[in-house]
């Protein structure tokens, strides 16, 4: 008698719980969607898809490697501290490139900016008529006019206060001003902003520091102090800071020095060397307060000063910026051609699968299609947690994605194929082929998921956000493929109509089957036949007359096989309630 089998944990596939759990982690992640999401259930979009602004900011001179790589990094943290969603910085050749989706790319101007801030006493001041200016020669982009241009205002606009004031009257403020960042702090300057020009003193000395040291300017503002708000007592918007005051430092010391000597005086504040602000000194600062700037600026402008100054001044400086505006009809006409390729490719996988798997491919198809929309509400998701973009790269990716998708349901169809082959039926086929299929699976797309993550790390601009939604769907693969694809396939296979090979695809592979399972059978037969013949068999002999027996005895022979027992002399024949397993008992 065979022994018992033993009852321990249930290890039977259970469908309907990963269905369940499938689902829950759907409904999760579209109520987090609505809850974050600002324009509903819609992705946002690059500057290629919803058209949007390119920002060129080309430097003064020739920079560095180090330097530029320093500036990409100051912009970006601009770009996060002014939530600039779907803002991308990326250096092309000496170049600095941002891109904004969006038609206002107000900020993007203000991302390059230098933001040297420095303060001068007001020497002398006159009013400018609006309009008059003067044109600045050289073009920009043209490195070798700038430079020259930048030698002749030194000359023009810095020296002796004295000297300065003999010019004063007769000069007129550029167009644009080329001086911006080069100035020399140890030096009288003349300015222009705020509807004036100004002659203004050196930049103030740190306290204790010799002739050739260290001025004050915006590298001694405590970077967690900046803050822009709407004064309510000056009626204006505001920019509040407060230098630094601790051991060693002298910034805010310096700062109530000079607010001390220019008592009832004008002291102007400048930002890349224009003045932003000059406002007569009331009172003196105390060491450690904070100091306000108000102006006519609006809310945004505030805003970016505030970052500006927070996130530091950039090494090298820039001319104004180029800026190039990419239509919003071009940006739909390329979103369009990318969801018509998505499109088409969702159409080609459902006819290959209808062909070659019948209702299975149907269910294949479904899985897709669940795939793609959880794929769909996380980009939603992160649109509006981490700012992410969706681009016209990544829409490539996505396409890809959903042929890698199909590429796991052939491999899980084809192993079915593999064990119908081998003669097992369709029932008992599926979760043997689900449990060497589920680990080509895993290793295939985890070589994806690898390849996708050192692209995103390598790579920069739209290459990442390809590099990010082939991973994403990559990963959705994977969970779709355990939770949905595998449970109903399962499901399927336990209902009689698609063991038939109009439901299933797999008419050849059943008439391979049989035709194993038949000489599987032979085999058998064939086995017991010779079993048979090498059973044991016990003869007795009585002889009768002849040599070595007596005289007139009898002579018996006996010749029959017997059963065969086993170590311990029982019948080794299986009991009448001894059976081997069926394929339908092996698959649950």
């Amino acid at each position: 008698m065979s022994p018992a089998r033993t009852r321990g944990v249930d290890a039977r596939p259970k469908p309907w719980a990963l269905l369940s759990a499938f689902l829950l982690v759907l409904f999760v992640l579209f109520l987090a969607a609505f809850a974050v999401a600002e324009r509903g259930l819609t992705p946002k979009l690059g500057i290629d898809l919803q058209g949007g602004t390119r920002v060129t900011l080309i430097p003064k001179g020739q920079p560095d490697e180090a330097d530029l790589r320093l500036a990409q990094e100051i912009i970006r943290d601009r770009v996060d501290g002014l939530g600039v969603a779907g803002t991308t910085v990326v250096i092309e050749g000496s170049n600095i490139v941002l891109t904004v989706p969006g038609e206002d790319s107000s900020q993007a101007r203000d991302l390059g900016t230098t933001s040297q801030l420095s303060i001068r006493p007001v020497l002398q001041t006159q009013p400018v008529a609006p309009g008059d200016v003067e044109p600045v020669p050289a073009e920009k982009g043209d490195r070798e006019a700038v430079a020259k241009e930048v030698e002749e205002a030194k000359e023009l606009r810095q020296g002796d206060p004295a000297t300065l004031t003999e010019t004063f009257a007769t000069f007129r403020c550029p167009d644009r001003d080329v001086l911006a960042g080069f100035d020399d702090p140890a030096l009288a300057l003349i300015a222009c902003g705020e509807g004036a020009k100004y002659i203004l003193g050196p930049v103030p000395l740190l306290n204790g520091e010799p002739e050739d040291g260290t001025r004050l300017d915006g590298q001694q503002i405590v970077k967690d102090s900046v803050g822009s708000s709407f004064s309510q007592q000056a009626g204006q918007n505001e920019v509040s800071f407060r230098f630094n005051a601790g051991p060693g430092q002298q910034g805010s010391a310096t700062w109530s020095r000079l607010t001390q000597e220019n008592l009832q005086k004008q002291v102007a504040i400048l930002l890349d060397g224009s003045v932003i602000s000059a406002p007569v000194v009331q009172g003196v600062t105390p060491v450690g307060s904070a100091t306000s700037i108000t102006g006519d600026f609006s809310i945004d402008e505030a805003a970016s000063l505030a970052a500006n100054l927070r996130y530091g001044a950039l090494p090298i400086s820039f001319e104004d910026p180029n800026v190039d505006n990419v239509p919003a009809s071009l940006g739909l006409a390329s979103l369009q051609a990318g969801m018509l390729a998505g499109a088409i490719g969702m159409l080609l996988v459902l006819v290959y699968s209808v062909v070659y798997y019948r209702i299975l491919g149907v269910l294949a198809f479904i899985s897709l299609g669940f795939a793609f929309l959880l794929t769909y509400v996380m980009l939603v998701l992160l649109g509006y947690t981490v700012d992410y973009s969706l681009d016209l790269a990544g829409i490539a990716g996505l396409v890809i994605g959903i042929g890698m998708t199909a590429d796991s349901y052939v491999v899980f169809f084809e192993r079915i194929k593999d064990e119908l082959r081998e003669g097992h039926r369709f029932r008992s086929s599926v979760p043997r082929a689900w449990k060497s299929a589920s680990r080509t699976i895993v290793t295939g797309n985890m070589v994806s998921i690898i390849g996708a993550v050192i692209l995103y790390w390598l790579a920069s601009g739209e290459v990442r956000g390809f590099a990010f939604t082939l991973g994403l769907t990559t990963v959705m693969d994977v969970f779709v493929a355990f939770t949905v694809t595998w449970p109903l396939v399962y499901i399927a296979s336990t209902k009689p109509m698609f063991a038939h090979a109009w439901a299933n695809g797999m008419g050849r592979m059943e008439s391979l089957r049989a035709s194993a399972a038949s000489q599987r059978r032979e085999g058998e037969k064939e086995s017991d036949a010779e079993g048979d013949g090498r059973r044991g068999s016990v003869s007795a002999t009585v002889r009768g007359p002849g040599a070595g027996a007596p005289s007139g005895a009898p002579s018996l022979l006996l010749d029959r096989p017997l059963p065969s027992t086993g170590a311990a002399g029982t019948d080794d024949r299986p009991a009448p309630g001894d059976r081997a397993a069926t394929d339908e008992e092996e698959g649950r």
